[in-house]
């Protein structure tokens, strides 16, 4: 038997009825919330890439432990490690900038990158049940 076989892939019964639907709510509320931040900010140019920022750090996260996960593998320890130092560097630029500084708009750029990457997991996970 190949590695392949004999670890079992999982499916989408990890994650609650409903949590699809709520996560794509949740990430697009955090995305206009960022949106308006920055459309507030007087820097709005260094608010607008702390968004991006936060987007795709988010994003990055969760797409590459859920590939693991869903493979049947564990999701490495170093990722953990990163999401929370990325966790915790975050909330100090948030304390130093305060909201209009970038601060909201980095916190709701990775809510809604770990929150839309979450739907892509569901979804990854759904296929897997079918198989």
């Amino acid at each position: 038997m190949t590695e392949a076989e004999q670890v079992p892939h999982r499916d989408d019964r990890a994650w609650p009825r409903g949590a699809g639907p709520i996560s794509l709510v949740v990430g697009l509320a955090a995305i206009a919330f960022g949106v308006a931040v920055t459309a507030s900010s007087a820097r709005a140019l260094t608010s607008a890439l702390c968004l991006l920022a936060g987007l795709l750090i988010g994003s990055s996260l969760i797409v590459v432990g859920m590939q693991r996960w869903l493979s049947g593998k564990g999701i490495p320890a170093g990722l953990g490690i990163t999401s929370a130092v990325v966790a915790v560097a975050a909330w100090i630029f948030f304390k130093v900038t305060g909201m209009a500084g970038g601060g909201g708009a980095l916190f709701a750029g990775l809510l809604g990158g770990l929150f839309l990457a979450n739907v892509w997991a569901i979804q990854a996970a759904r296929a897997n049940r079918r198989r």
